[in-house]
């Protein structure tokens, strides 16, 4: 019997390899994929793909055939867009297969010290829009709403505005604060939009009609910037206190600070129970996972666990000056400009480098990734046209 039972047990372990080497084999097979526009239904490409390929190799894939690197790419099978991380076999998809392609023409927002915000073609540079934002001022930062309808533009004197992106008309001005504001984010849903201020407070002001509903007070210092949550349901902000924190959007109140726990983090600074030693400049969540990504003076990155409010790696600049940091939106990796002439990208999970992007000449003052995450935009304060200077945050968007 005890044979018979190790003889079954073998047979079926035998089955069991067959099986994965089908499926290993399978899965390594090599697709022909035929590649047409989803409007006229003409041939665009024809590529080779694995079942195991997601649709963010395939895209990388017809970017090198098409050279287009001015839109965004999207593809249809059966009808339906296939989502980024979901692999071609997983789609369905099959050798000899057509997949339809949407391009969305990439379109650029910039802010600008000569009181303009403009809004770009990425495939010829020419300007689409442009917004007096601060007639004889000065715009510091420029954001796309999350349904591209419209725009949110801070001067450096403070002035909060509220834009509409087809016709360029003035919809509100962010009122009801003593401070200045100094940066400010839409809600997923565009619907709000929440600004940080020099008075140490956060706030909250409806979109359509500029009316602050809402205080978020216990910082000790300024608050340079503030963030929503990718549900929309949390808060987060950065201040020269030194400190970043969570606070629930629909209430006011504070959820957590953003501490450095471990004894490697703590040994890095001063303040032991604050996870930054110097002001911290700016916050952003990952849209991928809800992590939170602070940058500050001190020289430092870091990147928080939201559940537990405990740092989890902590990445390093060129220099003690960190001007933008960002997620890439599958929160993979983290573009860092800081005060040199070059941008370094870092795997999100284990701090290192893995790419420096370099051409300018001069402090690369903002860099944001494009919608799909193949493209980074960077923007340079030109010493010979200071008039000109891009302000940072500079953001895409995508426009029809």
């Amino acid at each position: 019997e005890q044979a018979e039972a190790a003889g079954l047990e073998q047979e079926s372990l035998e089955h069991v390899r067959a099986k994965l080497a089908s499926l290993e084999q399978e899965v390594s097979k090599e697709l022909t994929l035929t590649i047409r526009h989803a409007v006229s239904g003409a041939l665009v490409t024809i590529v080779r793909a694995r079942y195991s390929d997601t649709a963010s190799k395939l895209r990388e894939a017809v970017l090198r055939d098409i050279g287009d690197v001015g839109t965004a790419l999207h593809f249809l099978f059966r009808s339906q867009v296939i989502k980024d991380g979901l692999t071609l076999g997983e789609a369905g998809v099959a050798d000899g297969d057509n997949l339809f392609l949407v391009q969305t023409p990439l379109s650029c927002l910039t802010a600008s010290f000569d009181g303009t915000a403009r809004i770009w073609y990425l495939q010829n540079g020419d300007c689409k829009q442009m917004l007096v934002a601060q007639l004889g001022g000065q715009v510091q930062s420029a954001t796309i709403s999350p349904d591209g309808a419209s725009l949110l533009t801070v001067s450096l004197d403070g002035e909060g505005k509220v834009w509409s992106a087809d016709s360029g008309d003035l919809v509100c001005e962010l009122g009801g604060l003593d401070g200045r504001i100094t940066s400010g984010d839409f809600s997923p849903d565009s619907l709000w939009v929440a600004g940080a201020s020099d008075d140490s407070t956060a706030r909250l002001w409806c979109a359509q009609r500029g009316k602050c509903v809402r205080a978020f007070v216990g910082h000790e210092d300024e608050v340079k910037s503030a963030a929503f949550s990718p549900d929309g349901r949390l808060l987060v902000t950065a201040s020269c206190d030194g400190t970043a924190c969570l606070w629930a959007a629909d209430s006011g109140s504070r959820v957590r600070a953003l501490v450095a726990t471990s004894t490697s983090l703590r040994a890095q600074c001063s303040r032991r129970t604050r996870g930054h030693s110097k002001a911290v400049n700016s916050v952003v969540f990952s849209s991928a996972d809800g992590r939170v990504l602070s940058a500050s003076f001190d020289g430092t990155v870091r990147v928080w666990d939201t559940d537990s409010g405990h740092g989890c790696v902590t990445l390093t600049g060129d220099s003690n000056v960190i001007n933008a940091a960002t997620f890439s939106p599958d929160g993979s990796t983290v573009l860092i400009a800081s005060g040199s002439d070059c941008v370094r990208l870092f795997r999100t999970e284990t701090g290192e480098c893995i790419q420096v992007f370099r051409g300018h000449s001069d402090w690369v003052r903002a860099a944001v990734f494009s919608p799909d995450g193949h493209l980074e935009l960077t923007a340079v304060a030109w010493p010979s046209f200071p008039a000109q200077s891009l302000a940072p945050p500079v953001s895409f968007g995508c426009y029809p």
